[in-house]
């Protein structure tokens, strides 16, 4: 009869255990006080709460496929880029802050805080939101960073068309200077314009410059709808342009002012 109620236990017992795993009705990591706390393999986690030693590599690997196709639609790109700091991107991602912070730094070459705005990294070392992004996963998941992130060919450059704003620039110039002389338009007319433009241009390139300033020194992400630095750059060039128009005017003055008196 006692072998009987033996069997009987063992029938009981071994599919409750084999159930153990991942069945945690309160759907949290009991603790050791919690009256359904098991621990068969000694790792110190309750039984309830993860999966059997033999699926769990299993498991991981699933959750991981599942996180990086679903982790990029956590936060839009423009959002990440304007409105989020490095630890507020690593808290959406549920990821230390600081190991998010040392992996964009080793990506980039650059000395990255997790108090830094995006914005700031953006316009200073040209981070993508897509490439913090799959950095992000990338830590999240435990991958080593190699290269290039998985989802980007290659690190994103910044380019300034040169020739796209100086040519117009000259075209223009060359236009309104044939009409001067042609007596179509007054001189004082054709000067009148350009030196309105330089003061713009000047203006324009001189307000957003202080403005970059202001966030590199003061660390104040301040928000405009379009990208500081590039325009920054280009409004640049275009004064630099006219400035010479204007120098070629006043030739004859400069080269006076620069004669070596004998």
């Amino acid at each position: 009869m006692k072998k009987i109620v033996f069997a009987l236990l063992i029938s009981i017992l071994i599919p409750t255990v084999v159930s153990a795993w991942s069945d945690c009705p309160i759907g949290e990591s009991c603790e050791s006080e919690c009256k359904l706390f098991i621990d068969t393999d000694s790792d110190g986690i309750c039984d309830h709460s993860q999966l059997a030693p033999e699926n769990r590599e299993v498991g991981i690997l699933e959750a991981t496929a599942m996180t990086e196709e679903e982790l990029h639609d956590l936060i839009e790109g423009r959002e990440l880029k304007e409105t989020k700091t490095v630890s507020e991107v690593a808290e959406i991602y549920q990821i230390d802050a600081t190991e998010y912070a040392e992996a964009l730094s080793e990506y980039y070459g650059a000395n990255i805080k997790p108090g830094d705005a995006f914005q700031l990294l953006h316009d200073n070392y040209v981070v993508a939101p897509s490439v913090a992004k799959d950095i992000a996963i990338l830590v999240k998941t435990g991958q080593e960073i190699i290269g290039e992130p998985e989802s980007s060919s290659n690190r994103s450059e910044r380019t300034y068309p040169l020739l796209l704003i100086s040519l117009p620039l000259i075209a223009l110039y060359i236009i309104g200077h044939v009409l001067s002389k042609k007596k179509i338009i007054n001189v004082i007319t054709h000067r009148k314009f350009w030196n309105v433009l330089l003061l713009i241009t000047f203006l324009i390139s001189g307000i957003l410059g202080v403005l970059l300033v202001i966030r590199i020194n003061f660390n104040i992400p301040i928000r405009l709808p379009f990208d500081v630095l590039f325009w920054h750059v280009e409004v640049g060039i275009a004064m630099v342009m006219i400035s010479v128009f204007h120098t070629l005017w006043h030739w004859t003055y400069f080269k006076r002012l620069f004669k070596i008196k004998k």
